[in-house]
């Protein structure tokens, strides 16, 4: 029996996610490598040092490479060279906002309103020029190109930069996994939310959480995350490799205590490895969370499933 999640990606107020990189071929044409895990506080960069390495400096700094994580704590580094030590963390917040509000880039203004909405017009645009001042600052220890850029009372990051962002490859894995999924190509599929979820260090900007604007983005991503994960597990359990949808159905649960299909899916593949007692502890855990945090009661098909492996019939 198969169950398929219904959340669907979507961007929340379309200043996050620009349209996918150049650099990633067309998801319907030939296969991508997969993404591989990477630990906290490591950084994942594209394969652009080589080239660059082989130019003159002028040439160089034209075409210097920004790799970027948002997911989890921040990592930046430009040609390979990570940057190091961040003067505050509001400093890393507004990178993070430059970042992902490319197109338009923010008038002066609107960060001003964004990161001191508290203060006056004169203290907030005081404390801006101090944080674009140390955020220079900071990107100058790795390279001498102005990577944040001042025109016409509006901020942006220096459009001669090869920028990758976890951010944006994230979300055009997961839907290229959607595609393939609406294709029928499981096998793709299954690359490609793999290789989302090892995109997927950690909550969005994870060292700002207290930063108002980006809970928005951080829940998007989130739920994006935990139906990517859904929907691998769905894959899985349907090429009989239950040991892996188990792992990624606890994984889920781990996340989102409520998540009765994570619930159901992962009842389901302890019945077929022969541990329903498994399956029937599974399904009170579910019942406890539901009362524990919503206070409702599982859903009819939850308890028809608990009676189905109780009774010993074919799940």
């Amino acid at each position: 029996m198969k169950e398929t999640p219904g959340i669907r990606l979507a961007d929340p107020g379309g200043s996050l996610v620009a349209a996918a990189s150049a650099a990633i071929p067309d998801p319907l044409a030939a296969p991508s490598a997969p993404v591989a895990q990477h630990p906290p506080g490591t950084l994942h960069l594209p394969a652009v040092s080589g080239t660059l390495a082989s130019l003159g400096p002028e040439r160089r700094d034209t075409l210097a490479g920004l790799s970027v994580h948002l997911l989890g704590p921040l990592c930046v580094a430009v040609d390979d060279v990570p940057v190091g030590d961040w003067p505050s963390a509001r400093c890393r917040s507004l990178f993070g906002y430059l970042l992902t509000h490319r197109e338009p880039w923010p008038p002066r203004e609107v960060l001003m309103d964004v990161f001191w909405p508290e203060s006056p017009p004169e203290a907030s645009r005081n404390s801006l020029n101090v944080a674009i001042h140390g955020l220079r600052r900071t990107l100058r220890t790795v390279t001498n190109l102005p990577v944040i850029q001042h025109s016409g009372g509006a901020y942006g990051i220096h459009p001669g930069l090869r920028l990758w962002l976890d951010v944006e490859e994230f979300e055009s894995r997961v839907e290229n996994g959607h595609r393939r999924e609406e294709a029928g190509d499981a096998d793709r599929a299954t690359r490609e939310y793999e290789s989302a979820d090892g995109l997927y260090r950690g909550d969005f900007l994870a060292d700002g959480l207290y930063e108002e604007w980006a809970a928005l983005t951080r829940d998007h991503l989130r739920l994006a995350h935990l139906d990517a994960l859904s929907r691998l597990s769905n894959l899985h359990f349907g090429a009989g490799r239950y040991a892996t949808c188990a792992a990624l159905c606890q994984r889920i649960i781990e996340c989102d205590p409520c998540r009765e299909d994570a619930h159901r899916r992962l009842m389901r593949c302890y019945s077929r490895q022969g541990q329903p007692h498994l399956a029937l502890l599974q399904y009170r855990a579910c019942v406890q969370a539901l009362a524990a945090e919503l206070g409702v009661d599982a859903d009819p098909a939850t308890a028809r499933l608990h009676d189905q492996i109780r009774g010993h019939e074919p799940v």
